[in-house]
């Protein structure tokens, strides 16, 4: 038995195979997730300090359909509509990045799970014990771990943060 530290604490897996598995994001489930046009930012902020404030403004940038959520309700910074719920998004929206802390994410994803969204991105430190879990047992491609600014075709420092990562062989293969 062999045990993998994630931010929330340690997994067990039966082999170094296993481990990696867990641990590195397959390429092919990170371009998948990338290549959806309708993105919902599940813990979208209105405090631009906050990382679900950033993430909904590079997202868009970048071309994406984004939809946040978050439970308050209202309208964004830009004057968009707030999704109160996953449950709540459009039909044709069938990804989410989740931002949110670990406590909250596992719900999430069984919300989406119900939905029926197909991808679904947790941000680095938004995973907890039973994610994985989870995630294995939805029938939806998932990346965990990682973080979409070094990966949504990324610029200035995520740029040069993705080079490095790729210079010691963490980048997803």
């Amino acid at each position: 038995m062999l045990d993998i530290k994630f931010r929330s604490g340690f997994v067990s897996c039966q082999s170094n195979k296993q481990c990696n598995a867990m641990k590195q994001n397959d390429k092919h489930q990170v371009e998948s997730f990338l290549a959806q046009k309708h993105i919902a930012v599940v813990g979208y902020s209105r405090n631009p300090q906050k990382f679900g404030y950033q993430v909904f403004d590079m997202l868009k940038t970048k071309g994406y359909q984004v939809y946040p959520v978050n439970p308050t309700g209202g309208l964004t910074h830009t004057g968009e509509q707030l999704f109160s719920s996953v449950s709540s998004l459009p039909e044709w929206v069938k990804a989410a990045l989740i931002v949110l802390k670990p406590d909250i994410t596992n719900t999430v994803i069984k919300e989406a799970s119900e939905k029926k969204l197909t991808h679904i991105w947790v941000q680095q430190m938004s995973e907890n014990l039973a994610t994985m879990e989870i995630l294995k047992q939805s029938q939806m491609v998932y990346v965990v771990n990682r973080c979409i600014f070094m990966h949504a075709n990324p610029s200035g420092f995520h740029k040069f943060h993705r080079w490095l990562v790729g210079l010691f062989g963490r980048l997803p293969q």
